[in-house]
């Protein structure tokens, strides 16, 4: 006995949704990781030109 295809499509859409929410985290994820790197280099190179 097959699913009905009301039932195919809830899944469907259930999935699609689920890889945009799991997409968008991982994108936060990767921007606050880069914005941080982007900060403690700024701040080496403050500190490397101050020792200067």
């Amino acid at each position: 006995m097959s699913p009905s295809a009301f039932a195919a499509v809830a899944l469907l859409g259930l999935w699609v949704l689920m890889m945009f929410a799991v997409t968008a985290a991982t994108g936060e994820d990767q921007l606050r990781t880069t914005a941080w790197l982007d900060d403690s280099t700024a701040d080496g190179c403050k500190r490397s030109r101050s020792n200067d």
